[in-house]
């Protein structure tokens, strides 16, 4: 048998290949860390207008959040307290007069889907006179109710659709007859004010000015 030793005082190692190794190792992850500091240095420099924008639209919500506070603790004074009484009451007029059930049904008209029937609708108003819609329907599956939410959220006149209340009555009615889903569907309605009724008369046509270089002619 026979055995190799190496009896020398410093064994011969490849110093030179593991340099070359990680040599390259270290260079690339180098070159790694270049480049993720260079994205990083270039978004934020992109993101600087928008952090500035940010900045000055929260100053502005801030004194705008300021003076909406002076102007309601001036209200709530006891010697503005009619003229606090005053106002909300003409706001709720003004919104209550800017509501119109034609046209309601017509929007909804275009936005129901396919086997979705009205219940009942019923107006509300928010502590901020906001107007919203409480609509109650029913459909033959539960899709349907967020069939109807998506069409509200691509109609101008519906703010923030949301479900509130579902109750399925799938094979409780008469005969074993199925009724379908019920649910209730809360949204802001902004009515569009300089849109005409629909019921309005048209204008009679207006009547033909005469020619007056033809009467001129004529009476020369």
């Amino acid at each position: 048998m026979r055995v190799n030793v190496n009896l020398a005082s410093q064994p011969y190692e490849a110093a030179r290949r593991f340099a070359v190794q990680w040599g390259s190792i270290i260079a690339v992850l180098s070159l790694i860390t270049l480049g993720l500091v260079g994205i990083a240095v270039s978004s934020y420099m992109r993101s600087r207008p928008v952090i500035s924008q940010r900045h000055e639209l929260d100053a502005k919500i801030a004194e705008l959040d300021n003076q909406k506070r002076l102007a309601e603790d001036k209200l709530n004074l006891p010697a503005n307290r009619d003229t606090r009484d005053k106002s909300h009451f003409l706001n709720t007029l003004i919104a209550r007069k800017a509501f119109s059930w034609t046209q309601v049904f017509a929007e909804l008209e275009k936005l129901m889907p396919a086997r979705v029937h009205v219940v009942s609708i019923h107006p509300d108003f928010t502590s901020n006179n906001q107007l919203q819609i409480h609509l109650a329907a029913i459909g033959d599956t539960r899709e349907k109710a967020n069939d109807l939410v998506r069409q509200l959220e691509k109609s101008p006149a519906f703010r923030a659709p949301q479900v509130r209340e579902e109750k399925d009555d799938s094979g409780q009615g008469n005969n074993t007859q199925s009724l379908g889903v019920q649910f209730m569907i809360v949204a802001d309605y902004i009515p569009e004010l300089d849109k005409p009724p629909s019921d309005a008369k048209p204008q009679p046509d207006a009547k033909p000015q005469p020619d007056l270089k033809t009467e001129q002619k004529g009476a020369q």
